[in-house]
């Protein structure tokens, strides 16, 4: 029998589990995630409450998980708690046993029992994928219980073009990556730059700049002090840079290992949280080399920047990123009927980090 319960067990194992079941799912084309469990455990696992790390069991086998976390967001100008969360996977042996319906239906009966009004999650805009497959049939069957909020554009910034052609079976990319190895500079940080590695006592300035941005969206996450704390601390997974003149922090970017799978294993990292908005043209380009250097000297192929639009585009495409639109979409469950989604179509979300995500 198939028992659904929180995951308390090793995350090494679980990081293993999410791999072979996407690995199982996506073909060589497709560039997907790959998980350790230092990655996982720093995304997902280290959150103090986990009783929405949602894992499928038959026996004492894994055979499925869905994993979330509580999240506050800025909803058209209402403070409103829900989860944001992932990952959901399914041993390839039991597609058929209805472990994805499980799961699913225990994340939705636990937002009942906590009083949380939605859940938020990025679904693969590629119709070819199966998690497309997948949400589309859920979304057709349950239109209460699933919107779609809009598109995510992802900017690519490659470190080492030519590695990534390799592993790429799109002949046409791989060629016009090789042209970019040639033409492309390294990137480098300029001598006197006002941009530094975060310490703790910025972690006030950051929040007020975080908060400030959200002020400025119909829908925006709102961090408290700890989780926030945990996005911008250094750590062997994580890594924050803030631009800092004599008056404060002026804006900060945050950057976590998220290797990819082609053919073969591919050193990335993502650009999460990326501030820019009080700092000028030159400034904005300053932070952004800056991060996309200290990227490559961790020997990054490539540094990959989730946006949920094209604003900034200009200060992107100096810094030698190239854009890739609807890699994404945002999409909500069991979204409560009292809230005002009101113009959000086509919006995302903004001040988002990976923890959660």
């Amino acid at each position: 029998m198939i028992e659904v319960r929180p995951f308390c067990g090793d995350p090494a194992d679980l990081a293993a589990f999410i791999n072979a079941c996407w690995n199982d799912r996506y073909l060589a084309r497709d560039l997907i995630p790959t998980y350790s469990a230092a990655d996982l455990s720093w995304q997902m696992l280290e959150s103090p409450d986990r009783s929405f790390h949602l894992a499928a069991y038959d026996g004492s086998q894994l055979v499925g998980c869905f994993l979330a976390d509580r999240v506050r967001v800025r909803l058209n100008g209402q403070s409103v708690e829900g989860t944001q969360g992932s990952y959901l996977s399914v041993h390839p042996d039991y597609g058929a046993r209805g472990v994805a319906t499980r799961l699913i239906n225990t994340l939705e009966r636990l937002h009942r029992a906590h009083d949380l009004k939605f859940f938020l999650g990025y679904v693969n805009s590629s119709p070819t994928s199966s998690a497309y497959k997948f949400w589309s049939s859920f979304q057709r069957t349950f239109p209460k219980r699933y919107r779609t909020l809009g598109p995510v554009q992802f900017w690519m910034r490659f470190l080492k073009a030519g590695h990534m052609a390799s592993e790429l079976d799109n002949a046409a990319e791989a060629a016009g990556l090789k042209v970019l190895s040639l033409l492309q500079p390294a990137p480098a940080v300029r001598a006197g730059s006002p941009v530094r590695p975060f310490h703790s006592g910025d972690l006030a300035a950051c929040h007020l700049l975080l908060d400030a941005e959200a002020q400025r969206h119909r829908l925006a996450q709102l961090w408290n002090a700890a989780d926030l704390r945990h996005e911008l601390a250094a750590s062997p997974v994580s890594h924050t840079l803030v631009s800092s003149n004599g008056s404060g922090v002026q804006g900060f970017a945050t950057s976590f290992h998220w290797p990819m799978k082609g053919r073969g294993r591919i050193p990335a990292e993502v650009i999460d949280l990326l501030l820019l908005h009080d700092l000028s043209a030159a400034g904005k380009r300053e932070l952004l080399r800056s991060c996309v250097a200290d990227i490559a000297a961790r020997g990054a192929w490539v540094a990959v920047l989730p946006r949920p639009d094209f604003r900034d585009a200009a200060t992107f495409l100096a810094c030698g990123f190239v854009p890739v639109p609807n890699v994404c979409t945002l999409m909500t469950l069991f979204p409560s009927a009292e809230l005002d989604w009101a113009g959000l179509d086509g919006s995302g979300l903004s001040g988002a980090g990976e923890r959660g995500r």
